[in-house]
């Protein structure tokens, strides 16, 4: 196998990974946001990815690692991640977790919107047809009369708006900064901004098993997203982007296992219509890039 087929497979996987690992975070933080504060898990959760990312840093002794090119960029990638983590975990505890990642899911057909009207680039009818055939399938998860609750489901959605200028962002930073770069300014400005507010939310007292509980979810999310960034390192987008729609089996296994939940038959549809035409809109942008 040549280098460059290592290293795409490489990318791959580490995408897959990092679905696993934040398919397992938003399964175990609805179990948590019964008993703790969406606030309290987000805050912890960025706390440990800054603790974790600036020791990695020290222990390189690599100066650059702690500047980046693309301040303001970063910077903005960091808000929208906050914003994403605040309207995600509002529709998390509203909706059942694999309802949740299909919406989420959305994200990279969004992106080709933002290509079409924001990059002014080019799109084929087929990738019209992609998008269209995702917004299908997100209507049928979110109709009414299914198990979705419609703030749950407006609250996702402006969640996959976030995540759409995040996603957008990734790609572009990872050619200019370090992965460990881009993980310290989003985590950083997370934990600013969620230091403001989460002494309103902490209680008097948290069990154990609850501080336990809290600590594996930020660990979840901290390794998901730095696997994420560091996989866009490795391979463009249109490579890695089908290998997202692997969050909404991790989540539908998440759900059945920890709260005996299925989708019924029009979710399940609607789920494998954004999965597959997910799929197939990253073959087609993949298949424009392949010279």
């Amino acid at each position: 196998m040549s280098t460059a087929r290592q290293t795409q497979l490489t990318a791959i996987l580490t995408m897959v990974a990092a679905m696993a690992c934040l398919s397992t975070q938003d399964t175990f933080s609805k179990k948590l946001m019964l008993s703790v504060a969406p606030v309290i898990i987000i805050w912890t959760r960025y706390a440990l990815q800054t603790a974790l990312v600036s020791a990695t840093i020290w222990r390189r002794q690599s100066p650059e690692l702690w500047r980046t090119r693309q301040w303001r960029l970063q910077w903005l990638r960091g808000a929208l991640v906050v914003g994403g983590s605040v309207f995600g975990y509002g529709a998390l505890q509203r909706m059942p977790v694999a309802e949740f990642t299909a919406i989420y899911c959305l994200v990279p057909l969004a992106v080709t919107l933002v290509a079409r009207f924001v990059m002014k680039e080019s799109v084929s009818w087929l990738r019209w047809l992609c998008v269209a055939g995702g917004m299908t399938g997100a209507l049928l998860v979110v109709r009414p009369g299914g198990h979705v609750d419609p703030t749950g489901a407006c609250l996702a959605l402006l969640g996959v708006v976030c995540y759409t200028g995040f996603q957008t962002l990734t790609g572009y930073l990872a050619r200019q900064d370090s992965p460990l770069t881009i993980q310290l300014c989003t985590s950083a400005l997370g934990l600013a901004l969620m230091s403001a507010v989460v002494p309103f939310f902490w209680p008097a007292q948290m069990p154990w098993p609850d501080l336990a509980l809290l600590g594996f979810v930020a660990l979840a999310g901290s390794y998901g997203q730095y696997f994420m960034v560091l996989a866009f390192s490795k391979a463009p987008a249109s490579v890695l982007s089908p290998y997202l729609y692997t969050a909404i089996g991790f989540s539908a296994l998440g759900g059945w296992w920890m709260f005996d939940h299925l989708p019924d038959a029009l979710a399940l549809c609607g789920m494998g219509m954004i999965a597959g035409f997910g799929l197939a809109a990253g073959w087609l942008n993949q298949h424009k890039a392949t010279p």
